[in-house]
């Protein structure tokens, strides 16, 4: 080979790579498109958390939390040995405490105990009511073939005296009084699965509280933070939130991703 010919050969391999990483580069942004598209296709539900979420509803957790650890002095249980920290889960801590003592009496506690929790939540929803936009929102879902779950870890009556349309709203609805294990434990979430015969893959879990979060991780779902709630940006990225919203009207940002 020459000194000419190899000088011409040169611009002709740098076209050849330039054009090849072209290519290569094209095909990659076509593969990232499909998997967005397959991603969002995948989408078939969106399960929403009550309390925060869809609602403003200022439940007094100081004031319950008192009145249950009055009832626990009157059982004889000192709350230093709860190891629990959510009301719900403590009373099925001392539930199985004084199962053991006295069955009758654990029945007893185990009644009251939820009454106390019904009156505090039922006062709430009584001046509780929906984030504006949110019936907008969720029928807009339903109208594009998505479905709609709500969950809860509040009462039933509670949700329906803040929402009373709501079953004109959602495919699926369910609060504490239909599980036995309430979220972060996934069995609340694969319960809403199950009724929407859909799998975690396919659905997304919307939710202001790190519990919402949790459970939507446990039950393999994408998990969206919405700060109407108390929980900050900071605390949502810090546990791995896929998403993070103002508010749950902008659900579409995500489904359009």
């Amino acid at each position: 080979m020459s000194e000419g010919q190899e000088g011409n050969s040169k611009p002709e391999r740098v076209g050849y790579w330039n054009d090849r990483m072209k290519e290569k580069t094209s095909k990659k942004m076509m593969r990232k498109g499909l998997e967005k598209r397959e991603q969002r296709q995948k989408v078939k539900a969106v399960v929403f958390d009550f309390d925060g979420t869809l609602a403003v509803l200022n439940i007094d957790f100081q004031l319950m939390r008192e009145r249950f650890f009055d009832l626990l002095n009157l059982f004889g249980i000192e709350k230093e040995l709860i190891k629990e920290r959510y009301v719900l889960e403590m009373i099925n801590e001392v539930y199985l405490i004084l199962v053991a003592r006295n069955p009758s009496q654990a029945k007893d506690f185990y009644h009251r105990a939820h009454q106390i929790l019904q009156e505090v939540e039922l006062h709430a929803a009584s001046e509780g009511k929906l984030i504006p936009g949110i019936e907008t929102t969720l029928k807009g879902l339903r109208e594009k073939g998505i479905k709609v779950g709500i969950v809860t870890r509040n009462c039933g009556e509670a949700v329906l005296r803040v929402f009373p349309n709501l079953y004109d709203h959602c495919d699926l609805f369910i609060s504490r009084d239909s599980v036995r294990r309430v979220k972060p434990h996934p069995d609340h979430l694969h319960s809403v699965m199950k009724g929407l015969h859909l799998s975690g893959e396919e659905a997304l879990m919307v939710g202001d509280h790190p519990i919402d979060i949790q459970a939507g991780k446990k039950a393999g779902m994408k998990t969206v933070g919405v700060l109407t709630g108390r929980t900050k940006r900071e605390e949502f990225e810090r546990i791995g939130a896929d998403y993070i919203l103002r508010d749950a009207t902008e659900i579409n940002q995500v489904l359009e991703q």
